[in-house]
């Protein structure tokens, strides 16, 4: 079973009871922390944000990989449950980790945790170590249950698929190798899932390079008509900018022909004025000489 949530905390002993309690809620904490109460957890390797351990379970020894990276706390046991987000395994060996990997990791100044030995089982009634034959019909049922298990774990080794639950029989050798073949099968698949995923991450990331790339010879295509458009701005410009010189020119030429024409328009007014008096003097004389001239009645 392996899951992943969001975490805040930076490193493993970060991570106390109550934020615990809080994810996987009250009973699944509860039964944990008696795990973890029983001394039921065995470290095999960790650091500040790794832990990869063991935990005696009701019906067997279940291993488990827990990691804390990039803000996300993955967590992974080869138990059945289907306890979430993660189950009580997880729950006793990050309790573990809180009450003895942070004191360890400070005092220490390494991120080594020393392994926790594993509680030794009870032995069972009926069987001595002074009694050479029941030693030995130990061992050979030891075996056999071990061989039986082994038979069935074949076809699952490699896969996702969760091992079968050993007899709660079997002890010392045969179960410490159970340990380490289940260890070993789940690093296996840690490391496939690993690579999985990061060749997933790998092939999003070239699919990101080639619409990033298109985009790119959008970008390019889009850039090029810009500057064409600029360049036939600017010619636009220049046109503009000679057509003004051109225009100021004919206003400055506008501006001169205005005021002659005003000087013209107040001389032929000075001259018009002139011509009136002349008009004038001139109906005057004609006048005068009217009255000069002789009547016909006198003639």
């Amino acid at each position: 079973m392996r899951n992943r949530i969001a975490c805040s905390a930076q490193e493993l002993f970060q991570l106390d009871p109550e934020m615990v309690q809080s994810v996987v809620g009250g009973q699944v904490f509860k039964i944990g922390n008696q795990y973890f109460a029983d001394s039921r957890v065995n470290i095999l390797e960790s650091d500040a944000t790794q832990v990869v351990a063991e935990v005696n379970g009701t019906y067997g020894v279940y291993s488990q990989t827990i990691k804390l990276k990039g803000g996300t706390l993955s967590t992974k046991c080869s138990c059945p449950s289907t306890e979430q987000p993660f189950c009580r395994h997880c729950v006793a060996v990050l309790l573990h980790q809180f009450h003895n990997g942070s004191s360890q990791n400070h005092e220490s100044g390494s991120p080594k945790v020393e392994p926790t030995p594993p509680p030794q089982p009870k032995e069972e009634p009926g069987f001595s170590a002074d009694e050479p034959s029941s030693s030995a019909d130990l061992n050979f049922k030891e075996a056999t249950l071990f061989i039986d298990w082994f038979q069935q774990v074949v076809g699952r080794l490699g896969k996702a698929s969760s091992f079968p639950d050993a007899s709660p029989s079997l002890r010392g050798t045969a179960r410490e190798w159970i340990g380490v073949i289940e260890r070993l099968n789940q690093q296996f698949l840690e490391s496939e899932e690993d690579r999985i995923d990061a060749q997933k991450g790998l092939q999003a990331a070239e699919a990101g390079l080639e619409t990033l790339t298109k985009e790119l010879e959008v970008v390019k295509g889009e850039s090029s008509r810009a500057q064409d458009s600029c360049k036939e701005l600017e010619s636009k410009v220049k046109a503009l900018e000679k057509s003004l010189i051109d225009f100021e020119k004919i206003s400055n030429e506008r501006d001169r022909l205005v005021g002659k024409v005003s000087a013209m328009q107040s001389e032929l007014q000075s001259k018009g004025a002139e011509l009136e008096s002349v008009s004038m003097t001139l109906k005057s004389l004609s006048k005068a000489i009217r009255n000069l001239a002789p009547s016909d009645s006198s003639s």
